[in-house]
């Protein structure tokens, strides 16, 4: 009875169509074409990524994320891979939606929560750490995040502006600690001559940011004049355009939540994303700064929020 069940949703001229296939799992798609998926334990270097498809039952190996161009959505189990993003790009471009796994710090709870399907599927006694295990891991985690109804808390959406933008993120990260590195061997009176060099390079980074971000989101333009912050000052606005590409959240509360900006004594301490709290510091630090104070505070990451999200919300009816 249920397999029979379809339910059309018509919006202006499109419908979309819910259904259930023969095997038993959803599918969506608009005007009745049904959408493949696709479910990846990503891989480093030259290793192939392993796939699996679960409309087919079956496991494979793709080279590239780019030879799977025939699923309509791809679910990817990490974004820790740098080469992967110019990939990620060219699908995302040619109308490909693409996911990726927010809870990989609970992979070895989930393994054992599907241990008897892990078993059941690869037909042996014992269950190893494989690859392939874990691309079917991850179908089981949609699968049952489609029952509940929380599948959007296990996979978040990957945008043009996360493929064009997190590449150079990373890069400046990983460039700043060099910055750090070398700046506190001077103070112990190490001779470092690469220091301005590596801190060139830092700069030529957050304007390649800094510019691309104001393109992918105009609206940054004036949310960045609302918090008083100059074009010239990369630092802050660097940390403006990386708090915008990886906080989604315009609820002040969840923000809150994300960043982890909440008191350890009121709330249970729960997990929240470094790296967007370290671009909200690099915010706060010019906005503090011009106040004559330092080191910004827990309260003055919270106002810097406040303002930012209140700036977000103000320019809600101009469609951003």
């Amino acid at each position: 009875m249920v397999g029979g069940l379809v339910g059309v949703l018509y919006r202006g001229l499109g419908s979309l169509v819910l259904g259930i296939s023969p095997a038993g799992r959803w599918w969506m798609g608009e005007d009745g074409v049904e959408v493949r998926r696709v479910f990846v334990d990503t891989a480093w270097n030259s290793k192939p990524h392993a796939c699996y498809d679960p409309d087919a039952n079956e496991f494979f190996e793709a080279r590239k994320l780019t030879d799977l161009k025939d699923y309509n959505q791809i679910y990817l189990d990490s974004l820790l891979f740098p080469r992967i993003w110019s990939e990620l790009r060219e699908l995302i471009t040619e109308g490909r939606r693409i996911y990726h796994f927010t809870r990989p710090w609970r992979w070895r709870e989930l393994r054992e929560r599907f241990k008897d399907d892990l078993k059941e599927r690869f037909k042996t006694r014992e269950v190893k750490k494989t690859d392939f295990a874990d691309s079917y891991v991850l179908w089981k985690v949609y699968e049952t995040g489609i029952a509940m109804g929380n599948m959007h808390k296990w996979f978040k959406p990957i945008s043009v502006v996360d493929a064009e933008l997190r590449p150079l993120l990373m890069r400046e990260a990983i460039v700043a600690k060099m910055v750090d590195r070398l700046e506190k061997l001077k103070d112990v009176d190490v001779q470092v001559d690469e220091v301005e060099v590596v801190k060139e390079l830092l700069q030529r980074v957050r304007r390649e940011i800094v510019d691309k971000g104001f393109k992918l989101m105009p609206w940054l333009s004036r949310v960045s004049k609302e918090l008083g912050l100059k074009r010239d000052n990369l630092n802050a606005l660097t940390g403006l355009v990386g708090l915008m590409t990886y906080m989604k959240q315009v609820s002040y509360h969840k923000a809150l939540r994300y960043l982890g900006l909440y008191r350890a004594r009121n709330k249970k301490i729960k997990r929240c994303s470094g790296k967007a709290r370290r671009y909200l510091m690099m915010v706060a630090m010019s906005m503090v700064g011009r106040e004559g104070r330092w080191p910004p505070r827990l309260r003055d990451l919270r106002v810097t929020l406040r303002k930012l999200i209140t700036s977000m919300h103000e320019l809600e009816p101009t469609g951003v």
